[in-house]
């Protein structure tokens, strides 16, 4: 009956591969099989059953009347019985020596036949090896792993496939296919970043082109972030900040920062930090030819330099269009200051970096290109008017009918004479007055104003804020 085992003890921690599920089988009473205590295993020997099923051939193996045995069978789906314990001796390479440093596995199949094996078989069997030689360093290749037809014939030198001289697992067992699996399973690939463009300790300095390199396992896509913020991702190789356009670091400020390149596989991560500075000089522009409010005729010819970093060149805008461009060095703009009207006018010099930052200098000019004639000298003006008195005064209480006068001085061509803004009476010739009947203001302060205007527009005002009495009972 098969028996379900517990995991082996004595497996190093530091192994990076686990063991496949195994079944375990009674391999008899030792009638096949010789028990140990200990024992050094350097081999592991490839076996085919040449046909039978898994329960009949480890029911054999399993039985004393085999006088064979091996430590593990494989079926064709992939499942793993072992019938003797690693440290036991299993009798199944037909060579003493080679049994007690070796390790045999019986696959059911058929060394005849290209079908013989399944890929649900080489891939347990693979699995199975490779944790084997993690375990016991076991070097993965034919010298260490080899088949049953490969065992020295001890009592005839020169002969192989051990007394009996077997063949399995036979010339259709895919030697190269099997090793390149147990090497996958063994040493599985780690994904690393190894390299990027910008070293650790670099000082950068505007645009910095950021590419990364990594290597073992599949990177599905690698994360850039600064200052351990994520700015960018990038899914695709070759992998790299801003789609290849590199990292603008005169967004940053001057100084230390951190960047780190994270790698993301399925299942698996690896990440690289770099400490790095930045030191960035401010991007500035001066100029020549051309002062803050300047009074410009002509054709104005203006020089600019741009300081602290590469320029793709400099503009000059007027009133925000662009009038001139120079785009190589030394910066010399022009201005026909005759194609625009006389006055003021907005003067602003633009300078681009290669990094993408801006400098910009502004300036007023006063363009006067024309010769203006003088203005005619204005005609002298009469005195302005003047109101002198008013019989109603500042503070005055009220009530009833009032009479209201007022008396003015200069050329007057009508007085008004208005109650909180509302003009209540108007007269073209004197005596300036009229009559009002305060009982019809509400009790209270009110705003009592007498404007005096001459012909051509001219105002003379007096103000005053008078209360109405309440009406007496």
């Amino acid at each position: 009956m098969l028996v379900l085992g517990c995991a082996l003890v004595g497996v190093p921690s530091a192994l990076a591969v686990s063991r496949p599920p195994v079944t375990w089988s009674t391999a008899g009473s030792g009638s096949n099989f010789t028990p140990a205590l200990h024992r050094t295993i350097d081999r592991i020997v490839i076996h085919a059953t040449d046909g039978g099923s898994l329960i009949g051939n480890v029911s054999w193996l399993a039985g004393d009347r085999s006088e064979a045995s091996a430590h593990y069978v494989v079926s064709r789906d992939g499942q793993i019985v072992q019938l003797v314990p690693l440290h036991d001796i299993a009798w199944h390479s037909g060579n003493r020596a080679m049994n007690e440093h070796s390790i045999g596995i019986e696959h059911v199949g058929a060394t005849d036949d290209p079908a013989g094996f399944t890929t649900a078989e080489y891939r347990a069997s693979a699995r199975l090896v490779a944790w084997l030689a993690r375990r016991y360093r076991i070097p993965v290749d034919r010298r260490h792993i080899i088949g049953h037809a490969e065992v020295p014939d001890p009592f005839h030198p020169g002969a192989l496939g051990g007394s009996a001289h077997h063949t399995d697992p036979g010339r259709y067992w895919r030697w190269g296919y099997y090793l390149k699996l147990v090497r996958r399973f063994a040493f599985p690939k780690t994904l690393k970043v190894t390299s990027t463009t910008i070293e650790p300790g670099e000082t950068l300095a505007g645009i910095v082109p950021w590419r990364v390199r990594t290597t073992g396992g599949k990177a599905a896509r690698v994360e850039f972030l600064v200052d351990g913020r994520a700015v960018w991702s990038d899914a695709r190789r070759p992998f790299a900040f801003g789609g290849g356009r590199g990292l603008n670091t005169t967004s940053l400020s001057n100084g230390t920062h951190v960047l780190t390149v994270r790698a993301v596989g399925r299942g698996d991560r690896a990440a690289q930090r770099l400490v790095v500075g930045v030191a960035n000089h401010t991007f500035a522009l001066t100029t020549a030819g051309v002062r803050p409010w300047q009074k410009a005729k002509g054709v104005l010819q203006v020089r600019a330099r741009a300081l602290g970093a590469k320029t793709t060149g400099v503009g000059l805008y007027v009133d925000g269009r662009v009038v001139s461009r120079d785009r190589t060095a030394p910066y010399t703009l022009r201005w026909d200051t005759r194609r625009v009207h006389d006055g003021l006018h907005r003067v602003s010099l633009v300078a681009t970096s290669t990094d993408r930052r801006v400098a910009k200098r502004r300036v007023p000019v006063v363009v006067s290109n024309h010769v203006r004639k003088p203005a005619p000298k204005p005609k002298p003006r009469s005195a302005p008017p003047q109101i002198t008195s008013a019989n109603v005064t500042d503070g005055q209480t009220v009530a009833g009918t009032v009479d209201w006068r007022a008396h003015t001085i200069g050329p007057v061509a009508r007085v008004e004479f208005a109650v909180d803004g509302v003009v209540v009476a108007r007269q073209t010739r004197e005596p300036w007055a009229t009559t009002w009947d305060a009982s019809t203001a509400t009790p209270g302060p009110h705003r009592l104003e007498v404007d005096a205007y001459t012909r051509d527009g001219r105002k003379a005002a007096l103000v005053a804020t008078v209360t109405v009495a309440p009406p007496t009972p």
